[in-house]
């Protein structure tokens, strides 16, 4: 049994450093069967995959801040408050610069649709450029 099991910081490493594990387990396992992303399906899977590597990110983040506190907290605090900030900046900044730059380029999307169906001199073919849209992992 763990000397540490009834703190807090241990509780929460234990429980984000799980969901951290099978959630990039899930991810590994679909990303492996389906890389190519060419259909509507695929692509809308690829999405729910890249949002669950995000949620896996921040857990281990989460699980890995939590155990810094396990490991030094008692005796030097100030490390463990220092690699929570740092963690939590980093995986913020991240997460915050992904977001704005998916919101971006769902408004350009959008305005592009928009201005599109405007238009019904042309047709779209199979494999055209503005079919396979970029897929942000977010």
């Amino acid at each position: 049994m763990a000397v540490v099991v009834k703190s807090v910081s241990f509780k929460i490493f234990f429980i984000f450093n799980a969901i951290a594990l099978f959630t990039s387990l899930a991810v590994v396992v679909v990303q492996i069967t389906l890389v190519r992303g060419e259909t509507k399906a695929e692509r809308r899977v690829v999405e729910i995959i890249n949002k669950l590597m995000w949620l896996a990110s921040v857990c281990t983040s989460v699980a890995f801040m939590a155990s810094s506190y396990i490991v030094v907290g008692r005796k030097y605090e100030w490390a463990a408050i220092l690699i929570t900030v740092v963690g939590g900046v980093i995986m913020g900044g991240v997460l915050g610069t992904m977001t704005y730059y998916v919101v971006k380029s769902k408004k350009i999307r959008s305005k592009r649709k928009h201005a599109r169906s405007g238009s019904n001199s042309w047709h779209r073919s199979e494999f055209s450029n503005s079919d396979v849209d970029r897929i942000y992992a977010l």
